[in-house]
């Protein structure tokens, strides 16, 4: 699913190092408490997956696909102020779901009612190419098997013998709403204590000290920086817990 941040360009590299910890130590549960699109968690092999995210209304748009829910055969600006309006006044005139459907699909960049409205342009129907490949994604086995939960990254904290891949709000990078007052530094501690139990890997573009990068790759940035620089070249890696002397 289209969605800011979204790892689906890089998922190619990142989920066979991920998988291999699954496979290499045989384990049975994976988690993302930042789940977002699914971009990654749909490509993963185990036998109980979670994803974990602070949206209702992305959760609730997971579990519409998930179920075969149909999706509005288009949208017009008007319903999406509408429907935006709502989500805006904090008014019921619009369920969970129709929000995230809206908010999701038809703002540009999936920016949730932030980026304006995704109007077709040049032949290009942005809302029906983010429908169908939602649609096309749901059809996936393995995004079939996921237990999606609206809830806060810390609720898996009494995990034990799992891969838990992270994906949180960038540092110095524009976020959702939900996410605009994400703690970067307890959520680097809740990583370390994590990690005494559990295989915690972290997509972020920096990391502190104590933790080691295992993959990295330059990638053209499809998010805006606090400094309003969007596209230019951003180095993606993956972090884990340096083993303690």
């Amino acid at each position: 699913m289209n969605y800011m941040g979204s790892k689906s360009r890089i998922a190619k590299y990142i989920v066979p190092i991920i998988q291999s910890y699954i496979d290499d130590y045989s384990i049975n549960t994976y988690i993302e408490p930042f789940v977002g699109g699914a971009n990654v968690i749909d490509k993963i092999h185990c036998d109980t997956k979670i994803g974990l995210d602070l949206s209702s209304y992305l959760i609730a748009l997971h579990q519409y696909a998930q179920k075969d829910g149909t999706f509005p055969q288009s949208i017009t600006r008007e319903e999406y102020n509408k429907v935006r309006e709502s989500y805006n006044n904090n008014t019921d005139e619009y369920s969970i779901l129709q929000k995230g459907i809206y908010g999701y699909l038809a703002s540009m960049n999936g920016r949730f009612f932030d980026g304006g409205f995704a109007k077709p342009s040049y032949g290009r129907d942005y809302y029906i190419e983010k429908r169908n490949n939602l649609i096309k994604q749901s059809q996936n086995i393995e995004y079939k098997n996921v237990t999606f939960r609206c809830a806060d990254y810390r609720s898996c904290s009494d995990i034990k013998n799992a891969v838990i891949y992270c994906d949180p709000p960038y540092k110095n990078t524009k976020h959702y709403n939900c996410d605009k007052n994400f703690d970067h530094d307890a959520f680097w501690n809740w990583v370390r204590v994590m990690s005494k139990d559990n295989i915690v890997i972290v997509s972020e573009q920096e990391a502190p000290s104590d933790f080691k990068c295992i993959w990295s790759k330059p990638i053209k940035s499809t998010i805006r920086t606090t400094a309003n620089v969007e596209g230019k070249i951003l180095t993606e890696k993956l972090f884990i817990k340096r083993e303690e002397n």
